[in-house]
Order: C-alpha cells, then sequence, then structure tokens
C-alpha cells in the first residue's frame, strides 16, 4: 500500500473517520503528517488519540494541526497520549489558530515538564 510514504499533506479535506484512516497500517513509517485546517474537534482529536494510543504514527516528527476547532478536551486528550508515550518522536508540532484555552494548556505544559517530546 503506502508503506514507504513518508510526509502526507491533506490540507482542507474535513476528513471524517480519522482514527480508522490512521490506524490502517499502511502509514507506520510516515515522518511528516499535515492535516491543516481539517475541522478536526475535540471529538476527532479525541479519535486521533485512540490511535496514538494503539502505537499508530510512532515514527512521526512533524505534526501540523493548525486551524482546526480542538479545544480543551481534545488537548487534555492529546497531552495524556503524550503522557503514556505516544508519537515519542515528534520533533515538530503546530497547534496554531485552534480553540485551545487555559485547560488545554495548561495540560499540555503538564505533559511536557514531565519530560514529554524532549526531542
Amino acid at each position: 500500500a503506502l508503506n514507504n510514504l513518508k510526509n502526507l499533506y491533506l490540507h482542507m479535506n474535513k476528513i471524517e473517520g480519522i482514527k480508522a484512516f490512521i490506524c490502517q497500517g499502511a502509514l507506520n513509517n510516515l515522518k511528516s503528517l499535515d492535516l491543516y485546517h481539517n475541522n478536526i474537534d475535540d471529538e476527532g482529536m479525541k479519535a486521533f488519540v485512540k490511535a496514538l494510543s494503539k502505537g499508530c504514527l510512532n515514527n512521526l516528527e512533524n505534526l501540523d494541526l493548525q486551524r482546526n476547532d480542538i479545544g480543551n478536551e481534545g488537548m487534555k486528550a492529546f497531552a495524556e497520549a503524550l503522557s503514556k508515550g505516544a508519537l515519542n518522536n515528534l520533533a515538530n508540532l503546530n497547534f496554531m489558530n485552534n480553540q485551545i484555552g487555559d485547560e488545554g494548556t495548561k495540560a499540555f505544559s503538564k505533559v511536557l515538564s514531565m519530560g514529554a517530546l524532549n526531542n
């Protein structure tokens, strides 16, 4: 399938079923995933996190989630996944222009202070 794919850019596609899309095994060697402006909300982010908790995208180094609708609940779920070792190769992360407030920021800051994403 797409076993040799390293970079995937999916700008402005309104992707649904993100968990199934990511965890089909065809993207295990992916280094860069760009989901810019896909209307991913908290529920979509929670589905994404479920895929991460199953070991999907472990080789990912770059993740762009800017201009989605991710809020506090989505960011808290993402932070929890990071605290459990998800995306341990991640070097670049972009959450710009989402709906993340104080609660989500605190959860993310806490997991960073615990050593997540120390690449």
